[in-house]
C-alpha cells in the first residue's frame, strides 16, 4: 500500500478550472489543490472551495500556490512598485538568480502578501506551498521564500521544485533549517489527450515513490477565460485528465495498484 497526493496547483485560474476540482473533491479524486491567491476570482470562489473540502469525509490539503511570473499581478507595494502590473517571466527570476540579483526584501513582502491573502478569505492556514515554474530550484530564490514562509512557521510542508540528487539534497536541508518539511514530487500526469498514456502513467510510472509523494494533474472545464489564457494543446490537456480522473477505469487504477489518495 502506498499513498500519493493527486495534486492540481491552479484553483482560481478560471471558473472552469474551479468547478472541475470541486467535483473531483467531492468525488475523492484529488489529494490536494494549491490555490493562486494573486488571482481576481479567489476573493470569490475560496468559499465554495472551502464548502467542497469541509463536505467530504476525507481531508483534502488545501495549500498556496505561489506566483512570482506572468501573467499574475504582485500583492505587495513592493512587488507593484517593481513589477507594475505584472511579474517578469520565469527567465528573469533564473537569469538574476544567477548572478545573486534578485531583490531580496521584495520577495520576502510578496510571499508574506500572498500567505496573508489566503489567511485573510480561507479563515485557515495553508497545508502547503509550492511555487510555480519550479522556481524554487533557483536557490538564491529558494533561501528568501523557506525563510519567510519558516517565519509565519506555517505551512509545515513546502513542494520539492524538480532537482538532481545533490541539489535536492541541499534544498531538504535548507527547509530543515527553516522548521519546513519537504513532499518529494513524482512524475506528473502526462500532457496527452489519449488516455491509454494517463493509464500507463497510474499502472507504472508511479511505481516506488515515497509515501505522501506529490503528483501534479491539471484537469479543467474549459471556458471563456481559459481560451484566452492558454493554448489549444493545454486546453485539450485539461479536458482529457479531467475526464480520465473522474470516469470508472481510473478507481479500478488504484485498487489494482494498490495506491490511495488520503
Amino acid at each position: 500500500m502506498k499513498r500519493i497526493l493527486l495534486t492540481s496547483a491552479d484553483y482560481g485560474l478560471a471558473f472552469g478550472v474551479d468547478r472541475a476540482l470541486r467535483e473531483l473533491i467531492g468525488a475523492g479524486a484529488l489529494s490536494a489543490v494549491g490555490c493562486l491567491v494573486v488571482s481576481d476570482l479567489w476573493s470569490r470562489e475560496y468559499l465554495p472551495l472551502r464548502d467542497a473540502v469541509d463536505s467530504v469525509r476525507h481531508r483534502t490539503l488545501v495549500g498556496l500556490t505561489l506566483a512570482l511570473t506572468q501573467p499574475h499581478q504582485p500583492l505587495s507595494v513592493r512587488g507593484r512598485g517593481q513589477f507594475g502590473d505584472a511579474f517578469p517571466g520565469p527567465r528573469w527570476w533564473r537569469f538574476r538568480g544567477a548572478l545573486r540579483l534578485l531583490p531580496d526584501e521584495m520577495i520576502a513582502d510578496e510571499v508574506e502578501a500572498q500567505f496573508a491573502c489566503f489567511e485573510e478569505f480561507y479563515q485557515r492556514p495553508a497545508d502547503f506551498l509550492h511555487v510555480t515554474d519550479d522556481l524554487l530550484a533557483v536557490p538564491a530564490l529558494a533561501r528568501v521564500v523557506l525563510k519567510q514562509a519558516g517565519l509565519r512557521r506555517w505551512p509545515p510542508r513546502v513542494v520539492m521544485p524538480q532537482l538532481e540528487p545533490r541539489a535536492a539534497r541541499r534544498f531538504a536541508r535548507l527547509a530543515g533549517e527553516c522548521g519546513l518539511r519537504v513532499l518529494q514530487r513524482g512524475p506528473a500526469f502526462p500532457a496527452t489527450v489519449e488516455e491509454a498514456d494517463h493509464v500507463h502513467h497510474v499502472r507504472r510510472r508511479l511505481d516506488g515513490l515515497s509515501d505522501r509523494t506529490v503528483v501534479f494533474c491539471q484537469p479543467g472545464e474549459v471556458d471563456d477565460r481559459l481560451r484566452r489564457a492558454e493554448p489549444r494543446a493545454r486546453l485539450d490537456t485539461r479536458s482529457a485528465q479531467y475526464a480520465f480522473l473522474r470516469g470508472s477505469t481510473f478507481p479500478l487504477l488504484l485498487m489494482e495498484k494498490d495506491i490511495f489518495l488520503y
